[in-house]
């Protein structure tokens, strides 16, 4: 799916595709048929199992997905933990459920509970102030840089809109994005509207170093992978370096999954930095599932659990809704009821992965899906025939159906694309000649974009972050990124420039973000 270079909604779902988590859980609502509601009697966990390894394979298969992994916690036990497919594309290795994944944006959860331990320690409040705890965080407007609480950063309600070139791509480590927040100038209003937000969950996730004294990283592995036994889980995948049973994240090139390398994303933090197994996150579900009790340990007090469970902003409608009846968010977790159900859910995505959680509390159900590949379709048609297979009732093949949406909207997508598309022979040329667009294009919110002539051709280079510029009319360009995860996530990107009054280029537009020109060049 392509996206504008911008990235204002930062986690992947089925329907809405992005780099850690797009929406904040899957949104496939709208893309399945309504169901009836759970049986009064639900079916046992042999059968609720029966014809799953048939039905993942048959998905993975007609997805074209290089792996899956798989874990089903029910009544606090691990009923099924199975891997499929490969770990990379033309290579033997077998994924299993312990098999490491990047998991993206249900990463956030862990930072939420993090935070939650420490107010059940006393020493943070849900409705503390942020800038109390860390002096140093500071937004562009001083009301809400003085009244942003901890539970506004992991609802989603600041109102500051999001901008994942802040991070992605930027070089930019954990401090200094922060320190950069306060060139945001963008809002939907404080506390007003929901809005996904990646980089109040890297301020989250500082929040809970500064308070607790020790790193974020440190944190949630000594508090919450130790004593959970998840061994194979950890923050930077300079971890995966030497770890063995690791999948690789693959893009679509021409309908085909390639491998593609690991993103160094450690600058995300409590936003999506996590990597870890099904088997591991099935001790993280326990948690969660046991109100915050592990093999006979609290590690979370139930209210504080209790309250990461519950609804904190409505999210707005994007379409009729046949197949849920609420969406909210709580504290970095999704709530919707579904067949009369209150779901507790999360999605994850980054560079060619992608991770689905769900639960069912009240059932002490829960399952997740990781994949090493895209779509996010995948994970999320698999939640949803695990819970329809325990809630019981008439079954939806969702895959299928999210299948048939997906190819439907791309067509229609490519047929107005093509239409919009102007004729070349009608293209204006470029007001200058190429040389004359090089330069230094800076934000104070974003960086510098470097512009460089070689070979004939415009090329654009961030920090991280390299592209051609195209020519397409007059003084508007289209930016085709160099790597593949890029060009996966973002297609291609439309670049302009503008002119000021003494006819001097003024300013770089790059997918919507601007960058004045620096004096001199």
């Amino acid at each position: 799916m392509m996206m504008n270079v911008r990235m204002k909604s930062l986690v992947l779902s089925a329907a809405s595709l992005s780099l850690l988590a797009g929406p904040a859980f899957a949104q496939t609502a709208v893309l399945v048929a309504p169901t009836a509601p759970a049986p009064a009697t639900p079916p046992t966990t042999a059968a609720a199992l029966a014809g799953l390894d048939a039905y993942i394979e048959g998905a993975r298969g007609a997805w074209q997905m290089p792996g899956l992994s798989i874990a089903i916690v029910k009544d606090d036990q691990i009923v099924y933990s199975k891997g499929f497919g490969v770990r990379e594309e033309g290579k033997p290795g077998k994924v299993d459920a312990d098999t490491v994944f990047a998991i993206g944006s249900a990463s956030k959860a862990f930072t939420s509970a993090a935070l939650g331990m420490l107010v059940d320690e006393k020493k943070i409040g849900w409705d503390g102030t942020v800038h109390d705890y860390m002096p140093s965080f500071e937004l562009h407007d001083p009301y809400v840089t003085r009244h942003v609480t901890v539970r506004d950063l992991l609802s989603h309600r600041t109102g500051v809109v999001t901008n994942g070139n802040l991070w992605y791509g930027s070089g930019f480590d954990r401090q200094e994005i922060i320190r950069r927040l306060r060139f945001q100038t963008e809002t939907l209003g404080f506390r007003n509207k929901y809005q996904y937000q990646n980089e109040m969950f890297i301020v989250a996730g500082e929040v809970v170093g500064a308070v607790s004294g020790m790193s974020y990283d440190r944190f949630v592995a000594s508090r919450i992978f130790a004593p959970l036994g998840m061994r194979r889980t950890s923050t930077s995948v300079t971890d995966l370096k030497a770890l063995a049973n690791v999948a690789s994240p693959h893009v679509l090139v021409d309908g085909k999954a390639v491998p593609v390398a690991y993103r160094l994303i450690d600058n995300v933090g409590g936003a999506g930095a996590i990597n870890s197994s099904a088997r591991d996150m099935a001790q993280w579900l326990r948690l969660q599932l046991g109100g915050g009790m592990f093999e006979g340990k609290q590690l979370i007090a139930p209210a504080t659990l209790a309250e990461m469970h519950s609804g904190q902003i409505v999210l707005p409608a994007s379409a009729p809704d046949p197949l849920f009846k609420f969406t909210e968010y709580g504290l970095a977790w999704g709530l919707r009821e579904y067949r009369g159900q209150k779901v507790v859910v999360h999605t994850g995505a980054i560079d060619g992965m992608n991770s689905a959680v769900a639960m069912i509390p009240d059932r002490k159900l829960g399952v997740v899906v990781l994949t090493n590949g895209l779509p996010s379709s995948l994970a999320a048609a698999v939640q949803l025939r695990v819970l329809d297979a325990f809630i019981g009732g008439p079954a939806t093949d969702h895959s299928a159906v999210m299948k048939q949406a997906l190819e439907d909207t791309a067509r229609t997508a490519q047929e107005k694309a093509a239409a919009a598309a102007p004729s070349s022979a009608a293209a204006a040329p470029a007001r200058l000649p190429l040389d004359r667009y090089a330069g230094t294009y800076s934000s104070e919110l974003l960086g510098d974009v470097v512009i460089t002539l070689a070979n004939g051709k415009l090329m654009l280079a961030r920090p991280q972050a390299t592209a051609v510029l195209e020519h397409e009319r007059s003084d508007m360009f289209k930016a085709q990124w160099s790597s593949l995860a890029q060009k996966s996530i973002f297609g291609e990107t439309p670049a302009g420039f503008t002119f000021g009054a003494d006819g001097a280029i003024a300013t770089l537009d790059l997918g919507g973000d601007t960058y004045a020109r620096k004096h001199g060049q």
